[in-house]
């Protein structure tokens, strides 16, 4: 197989590329408490143009290769104007690589590879799903800290990450800063560092990163 489909690792979840190298930890999946009250108004009805974006690496930041996921579908609840419960699916099948510029027949061969289950398997694990367990406010170029149990490839890790919060009469938008986990936490470890046999230029970063932009209407 070709350096360049077996040398590049992504995930989903939504964007522009992603630029910074803030890493989130995780933890164990968080209790979802869902509120569900008089004043709570729904929102499910994803706007066009909801999407993760992705970017990886080979080992030492090179090659990197971003590109998006769109999200197939949420359910966003909003009591006495602030932001209690969201929850999204995003679709695997729509994974695409941005950024690869050796033509539209070797830039297919890399996305089928990465729907494989040489990575997230799309076949078993058709969606990657997130849902917030705590919004915290905050001050400054972020107005909320979010946690939520992020779910890949059927493993579920909580983690937290910043991001702004628009609540409007009939739409939520939510746009988070750039931020890194580690594909290790979710069990994915194709072509990771230590391998053995396989050469150093083929290895994959273990950070990818992610920056969500998604706006669910009523």
């Amino acid at each position: 197989m070709k350096k360049t489909i077996i040398s590049v690792f992504v995930i989903a979840l939504a964007i522009t590329a992603c630029k910074s190298d803030k890493k989130v930890e995780t933890s164990v999946a968080k209790e979802v408490k869902i509120v569900q009250e008089a004043t709570t108004s729904a929102f499910k009805s994803v706007a066009k143009g909801s999407r993760l974006t992705w970017k990886a690496t080979h080992l030492g930041g090179l090659q990197p290769r971003f590109g998006t996921v769109q999200v197939q579908s949420a359910n966003v609840l909003v009591t006495n104007k602030v932001l209690t419960n969201a929850s999204f699916v995003v679709n695997l099948a729509s994974l695409s690589v941005d950024n690869f510029d050796k033509g539209a027949e070797e830039k297919g061969k890399l996305e089928g590879h990465l729907k494989s289950d040489d990575f997230f398997n799309i076949e078993k694990h058709p969606t990657v799903t997130f849902e917030m367990t705590k919004l915290t406010p905050l001050t400054g170029d972020y107005n909320n800290e979010m946690t939520g149990n992020l779910t890949i490839m059927g493993v579920t890790k909580s983690i937290t990450f910043k991001t702004n919060v628009a609540i409007h009469p009939e739409a939520v938008a939510i746009n988070s800063e750039d931020f890194t986990i580690n594909r290790q936490d979710w069990g994915l470890s194709y072509h990771s560092e230590g391998d053995k046999g396989i050469p150093k230029d083929y290895l994959i970063d273990n950070g990818i990163g992610f920056t969500v932009n998604v706006k669910v209407e009523k």
